[in-house]
């Protein structure tokens, strides 16, 4: 039994939460509620706990993320010295050193393959902090037989030096002809990863995730499932790769049970602004770059309206105001599915694309947590553009449904920074909020994560609020139920105190 918050009865009515069988029964006064609860049942008394309906990450590499945990980990290094440190220390995997995390843009130097040729002559490959561009050494491309005579592929691009020779940075589809030749987790591998991520999360109050991964991932949920280790809810976005098998199969988005269900097929149209990819409808500042679209605009027409006249819901991600307009002109007639249409990070939205998303029942599925890193590099790279960057205000007020995830291991799984970064807009501590128009309440942000997230799924009246007959998805948050004021620095200096999945405690502080 516990107090109430967002999602559930008005405040000052109920402070008690009664479940049976994975159900929430009652949420109500807990004088009322605790004559009805038989003598052993367990109580849970948080007398000073904000509960909440479980927190569900709306966008997640979740296995990615585990893996990253036990790599070179370059997420935060303040310079290429230190990189190369933690580089030349790591323990090789397969004959690989492997590792994630770098970004350069505060670095004394920009990295390339000399720099790693002088520390270690294994090949070497790292993966940046937004997945979009990998840092290798002379080693790795000699492996993957890159030289000066390779041409960048379609939507993607090796950086090179004034004499046409690779430096070592490969950005977007490039990446692609490194992939292959690495070593590849095995099943058991990544399972074992699936497991300790799933402990951890549920350590963030974290109960759902909307992963987007490949079909090696769904393959080893589907086997946590059918042992009885799943305990997250899991709304499995597969990519585009995937979707002959899929269509040939018969799958369909919403297909699967309360633990595991198939959502949209994942397609990119652009890369990110950490990689100076994201595809704008103007120029970066003081350059004539526009960015990169990474999937040609016809491939991506047939592929959604594929996927769409199959049942399958579609996951386009889209990071630059160019991309969100293509993204938004891909998904505006497409027959509806099971599980709603959606753009993933719809990070920079020019002002005349504010209120389509909301016409055409688009989700926004956005990353408050990336500006917490981002608004130095928007300043500098989009100037007076970053007014329509994180634009959580302006898309709420049109109708847009927002639902926040984290990207991990792009940004922490951990929700506190997601819900801060919401509500605050400030990129370090003391600073003024960052186009504080923007801000949104905590109730919103809460919602974000657990209403809303449940309808995007298509799982509406099932999860997502303390409300009878739903699941008993919930967290008790050692933080002032009281949280309006002051919320953002309140909710991010508090933690989950029990988390709650299907009625079983999988977390208790």
């Amino acid at each position: 039994m516990a107090p109430s918050g967002p999602g559930a009865s008005p405040p000052g009515v109920a402070d008690a939460v009664r479940w049976e069988d994975g159900r929430i029964v009652e949420v109500g006064s807990a004088s009322l509620l605790e004559p009805k609860i038989p003598r052993g049942v367990p109580r849970f008394d948080l007398p000073r706990a904000l509960v909440t309906p479980g927190f569900v990450d709306g966008h997640t590499h979740f296995a990615m993320w585990g893996l990253a945990r036990e790599r070179v980990h370059l997420a935060g290094v303040a310079s290429l010295r230190e990189a190369l440190t933690r580089v030349s220390q790591a323990v090789p995997v397969q004959g690989w050193v492997l590792g994630h995390g770098w970004e350069a843009s505060r670095w004394e130097a920009p990295p390339d393959r000399w720099n790693l040729d002088q520390i270690q002559p294994l090949p070497v490959c790292l993966d940046s902090l937004d997945v979009h561009g990998v840092w290798v050494n002379s080693a790795a491309l000699a492996v993957c037989g890159i030289g000066r005579d390779t041409p960048d592929p379609a939507g993607g691009r090796i950086l090179r030096d004034g004499n046409g020779e690779p430096t070592g940075l490969l950005l977007e589809r490039a990446v692609e002809l490194i992939r292959p030749h690495l070593p590849a987790p095995a099943p058991d591998q990544i399972l074992a990863v699936l497991r300790g991520a799933q402990q951890e999360a549920h350590r963030l109050g974290v109960t759902g995730i909307h992963n987007v991964e490949g079909m090696e991932v769904l393959d080893a949920f589907r086997r946590m499932e059918s042992e009885g280790e799943l305990a997250l809810r899991v709304l499995f976005h597969p990519p585009v790769a995937a979707l002959p098998q899929l269509l040939a199969a018969g799958i369909r988005s919403g297909r699967g049970s309360g633990w595991l269900r198939i959502g949209g097929i994942k397609i990119f149209l652009d890369g990110s602004l950490g990689s100076r990819t994201a595809w704008m409808l103007e120029p970066y500042e003081g350059s004539r770059d526009r960015g990169l679209p990474i999937t040609a605009e016809a491939e991506a027409r047939s592929a959604v309206r594929a996927a769409a006249a199959g049942g399958l819901g579609c996951t386009v991600h889209a990071i630059g105001d160019a991309a969100v307009r293509f993204a938004l002109d891909l998904l505006a007639d497409l027959p509806r599915t099971a599980v709603r249409h959606r753009i993933e990070h719809l990070q920079c939205v020019h002002p005349d694309d504010l209120a389509r998303a909301a016409r055409s029942g688009i989700v926004a599925s956005m990353q408050p947590v990336h500006l917490l890193a981002d608004v130095p590099l928007a300043d500098a790279r989009w100037g007076a553009r970053s007014r329509g960057a994180y634009a959580c205000r302006s898309l709420l007020d049109q109708g847009t449904q927002l639902v926040f995830g984290s990207d991990a291991p792009v940004a922490p799984l951990d929700p506190r920074e997601g819900v801060f970064a919401a509500l605050e807009r400030k990129a370090t501590p003391g600073s003024p909020s960052w186009y504080p128009m923007e801000r949104i309440g905590f109730r919103e942000a809460v919602s974000a994560y657990t209403a809303a997230a449940a309808d995007a799924g298509g799982e509406r009246g099932r999860r997502g609020t303390l409300a009878p007959g739903e699941d008993a998805d919930l967290v008790a948050w050692d933080v002032d139920p009281a949280i309006e004021r002051d919320a953002g620095d309140a909710f991010r200096a508090g933690h989950a105190a029990l988390t709650v999945v299907g009625g079983r405690v999988v977390f208790r502080a």
